[in-house]
């Protein structure tokens, strides 16, 4: 008997459909033969090539990046993806619901075919003056100060809620609100 989650991978493969996938970040305990698993498992597709780099963030935390090639199968899943890779820069795929865990896909683009950034002297925030803001209110009845208030102060006491532990989002699976 075959399990449910078991796919026929000849019948669903999609016809020459290759995906070249970027995962920026893998926590450390991923391994290669989990990610191949995984795609399978979700029934997006075979990842026949797996390159994954190790790195060490400034905790000395390990964790990875890789690039991915995949054959789709011809899923509603495989094609989602594909489609929401294709329209946007990025898509996170939850690999494990239960512990809220995902990674964020991104298309692979081989370095010769990067289109090289313009540097540009323009910053692409558009700056507003002050009075160009306030005459928006004005021209809708709203009175403006005329001084800009003072600034609130913070005074909420960051430090206190770590219990003089530091707080470490791998260790403490993003969750900085639980010991408060």
């Amino acid at each position: 008997m075959r399990h449910s989650n078991c796919i026929n991978k000849r019948k669903y493969k999609m016809p020459n459909t290759i995906m070249k996938i970027y995962i920026p970040r893998i926590l450390g305990g991923i391994t290669s033969k989990m990610l191949k698993n995984t795609f399978h498992r979700l029934t997006i597709g075979d990842a026949y090539y797996i390159d994954m780099h190790r790195k060490v963030n400034e905790n000395n935390h390990v964790y990875y990046f890789a690039f991915l090639e995949i054959e789709l199968y011809d899923t509603v899943a495989a094609n989602s993806l594909l489609n929401r890779l294709n329209n946007s820069r990025s898509v996170n795929l939850i690999y494990d619901e239960e512990a809220g865990q995902y990674w964020e896909l991104k298309k692979h683009v081989p370095k010769n075919e990067r289109k090289p950034q313009q540097e540009s002297n323009v910053s692409s925030v558009m700056p507003v003056l002050y009075e160009t803001f306030m005459s928006a209110f004005e021209h809708a009845g709203i009175v403006a100060p005329t001084q800009p208030e003072e600034p609130v102060e913070d005074t909420f006491d960051y430090e206190a809620c770590l219990n003089d532990t530091p707080f470490n989002m791998w260790d403490d699976k993003y969750n900085f609100w639980q010991s408060v």
